[in-house]
């Protein structure tokens, strides 16, 4: 029986370190496991979500989108890792709740520290009032409440240090591969289109928490 794949979702604010870790421990698992991809959140807004903007709204119909991209291929056996910021708890949620294999990162890196990096000028441009609808800055955040694993990625541990405490992490699910049927249903019901599906499906199942 085929085994459905892990989910690995890295979330930090701007200059956490998200990619870092992800290409790292990317790089680790491909050693054992040729099926796994990574999906890193700058790369996936130009692919498949590049009409989106950085408003709440359109944050969360970014994160949605990236959740489901994750769902299809862990329901196919792959192992995902995706590195993004995706600030909503109902995103969380709903990945615990329909991936068979999850495992939440949260980077926890202060706000100070953040700003010393700024290697995209992120939040040098907000404090100048440059930019808005900065994530942390002057738009809410919904931290993880129940990460599987949190790192200070602060510079106190080594990149090596925090994927080894990530591949340490002893993953639980059932063996059995079982693509998730009723979840799917919902998107071809509505003619795949994503819109549809996301006021048949994904509404429905947050609410429903």
């Amino acid at each position: 029986m085929e085994q459905a794949g892990i989910l690995y979702w890295i979330t930090g604010l701007s200059g956490a370190g998200k990619t870092t870790i992800g290409n790292r421990l990317y790089c680790e698992i491909k050693k054992k496991n040729k099926n796994v991809v990574l999906l890193d959140g700058d790369v996936l807004k130009k692919i498949v979500a590049e009409d989106l903007g950085y408003s709440e709204e359109d944050r969360r119909k970014r994160a949605i989108k990236y959740a489901l991209l994750c769902k299809l291929l862990t329901d196919q056996g792959m192992t995902v890792i995706c590195c993004t910021i995706a600030m909503f708890d109902e995103v969380r949620e709903w990945n615990r709740k329909h991936n068979k294999g999850y495992v939440e990162v949260f980077l926890d890196v202060g706000l100070e520290i953040l700003k010393k990096r700024d290697q995209k000028e992120l939040y040098s441009k907000a404090e100048r009032g440059e930019l808005k609808n900065l994530a942390g800055i002057d738009l809410h955040v919904e931290f993880p409440k129940t990460p599987d694993i949190i790192l200070q990625n602060d510079g106190r541990y080594t990149i090596k240090e925090c994927v080894d405490k990530i591949l340490s992490y002893n993953v639980t699910f059932s063996s059995d591969f079982e693509r998730n049927v009723d979840c799917w249903n919902g998107y071809y019901e509505g003619g795949g289109n994503f819109l549809t599906f996301l006021s048949r499906n994904w509404t429905v199942q947050v609410i429903g928490y």
